[in-house]
């Protein structure tokens, strides 16, 4: 009787707790007006009587049509549906015609709802929830398409004659209770889908939190640390287990700078930079990136995150001093040569021929110094960078060495004493600088005889630069080959010896390239420098 009542049918005399009463004069008069012959059986079987499932029929092969009227009232309630694409339209009509199929078939189906149709119905909620529609846009759409499906029954019954009164409201007793069973399951699907999508969410969040190679921690409003990752731990050189509720001072052992924890519970996001000392003794230098935790709009703790920057501040004051350095190298022959062009540009007229000689020498010296500089910083950066390509033969030595020695201001200054016929498995241009540098390193930095000798051994052909210098200082001696040369950090000792440019990080570099070692030795007495090159006989 509501489903009639609802249609348009009777009318309710008054609401009562039950729901809607009649009169019994509208009672009679709607069965005299619907019964065949006036006859008041309308509730018995006749052969004329319209079949519920006729109706659906009816409604089925009207889907197309309404699924068309569907998207014109949706364009009513959603103005912004006007910006649709007509693929996006055809879209929406397609989904629109598969959603009143499936109203009419779990209708057809009453009270047996197939449980394959719902889980069906349900992975539809839970594609719109993961596709990002929101559930009260999705409600609209059912809401349109139930009200589609009883205004259409309404016309197919009006249309055919009242005998399908009957079959409208057997119909309309089941089209509320599929449109609820349909809701319902859309609903569980689509907020399934939500609480599975935060929990992964919150799964890969935890994931990413515990794996980073970042410190990551939670500061309560007392200053306490209520979460801390494993990085973090091993950042700070603490146990993890000491971390927890441990304050900031008890893990931070600040250097220098007094206020830095002070800026890390900032109401406002911040970025802090400190250098602390590990209870190891080790020093880091750290970049801390704080912001406030908020909940319901209040304040509730502080989040932070902790990179430790210590190899980076450390590279970027290794390639200042290499700049530097590298600066400091090609300052005397580029200073050399601008003096001697200046002396030659305003005195050549006056200078005897021979002076201009000498300083044309010393200038072409001079460039072929730069010019080596230019090579040796080349040839780092390809063993730097692994991409070296050495051409190994049987190199002979002594000739190699000669051809070295070609390059200085004077010769005769090095002592040479290596056999004939000694050959090596060797790259000869690159062995060449390897002497070269050897050699002006002692030159400059160690002190006359400067001698280059040469012997076969069981391992090789060993091959030694000395000089009768002051040596090496024992806390430059383990730096002694590295990048940026001997580095003490003692200003005792800094100024002992002055670093070799990139002279031996270079020798070093390409002696191993070609299978060899070098290393160094003080000279007999504690005075002096030998470098040894020991290389592969041919």
């Amino acid at each position: 009787m509501q489903s009639l009542a609802g249609a348009g049918y009777l009318i309710p005399s008054e609401e009562e707790e039950n729901g809607p009463a009649f009169a019994v004069s509208d009672l009679k008069g709607f069965i005299a007006r619907n019964a065949e012959g006036g006859s008041a059986e309308m509730f018995l079987s006749t052969e004329d009587a319209a079949d519920p499932k006729a109706l659906l029929e009816a409604l089925d092969s009207r889907a197309d049509e309404m699924a068309l009227k569907a998207l014109a009232v949706f364009r009513t309630a959603a103005p912004e549906t006007s910006l649709w694409t007509k693929e996006e339209q055809l879209r929406f009509v397609e989904q629109a015609r598969k959603r009143f199929e499936a109203i009419l078939a779990v209708t057809s189906q009453g009270e047996e709802v197939d449980e394959s149709l719902v889980t069906d119905l349900q992975d539809v909620g839970a594609s719109a929830a993961w596709a990002g529609s929101p559930l009260p846009q999705l409600l609209v759409v059912l809401r349109i398409s139930r009200d589609l499906v009883v205004h259409t029954a309404v016309e197919i019954a009006d249309e055919r004659g009242r005998h399908w009164g009957l079959a409208l409201s057997l119909l309309l007793t089941r089209v509320l209770p599929a449109m609820d069973r349909l809701t319902d399951a859309l609903a569980q699907g689509y907020w399934a889908a939500v609480v599975g999508r935060e929990e992964t969410d919150r799964a890969r969040y935890e994931h990413v939190v515990e794996s980073s190679s970042d410190g990551i921690y939670e500061l309560d409003l007392t200053g306490r640390l209520s979460y801390t990752n494993p990085s973090l731990a091993a950042i700070l050189g603490v146990p993890a287990l000491d971390l927890e509720g441990a304050r900031l001072e008890e893990v931070f052992t600040v250097v220098g700078e007094t206020d830095a924890l002070a800026r890390l519970d900032s109401p406002e996001d911040g970025e802090v930079d400190f250098e602390v000392l590990r209870s190891d003794g080790i020093r880091r230098e750290l970049h801390v990136t704080t912001f406030p935790r908020y909940q319901e709009g209040a304040v509730v703790g502080f989040q932070g995150v902790v990179r430790d920057v210590t190899a980076i501040r450390e590279a970027d004051r290794a390639k200042n001093e290499f700049l530097a350095m590298v600066t400091q190298d090609l300052r005397h022959p580029i200073t050399t040569i601008l003096g001697l062009a200046v002396t030659l540009e305003a005195y050549a007229a006056e200078l005897p021929a021979e002076r201009v000689r000498r300083m044309g020498a010393s200038i072409r010296l001079q460039a072929e110094r730069v010019s080596r500089l230019a090579d040796d910083l080349y040839e780092v950066s390809r063993l730097e960078s692994h991409s070296l390509r050495l051409n190994l033969r049987a190199t002979d030595l002594g000739s190699t060495v000669e051809a070295a020695l070609a390059s200085l201001d004077d010769p005769s200054l090095v002592d040479v004493r290596i056999p004939d016929g000694i050959t090596v498995l060797a790259d000869g241009r690159r062995l060449e600088q390897v002497v070269a540098n050897l050699v002006e390193n002692a030159l400059e930095h160690g002190g006359q005889p400067v001698a280059v000798a040469a012997e076969e051994t069981a391992e090789g052909v060993e091959l030694a630069v000395s000089d009768a210098g002051p040596g090496v200082p024992g806390a430059l001696v383990p730096s002694l080959f590295a990048r940026l040369g001997p580095q003490s950090g003692d200003p005792a000792t800094s100024g002992e010896r002055p670093g070799a440019g990139i002279g031996l990080f270079l020798v070093r570099g390409l002696v191993e390239a070609m299978g060899g070692r070098v290393a160094y030795e003080p000279g007999p007495g504690g005075k002096g420098a030998i470098f040894r090159v020991r290389l592969v006989r041919r």
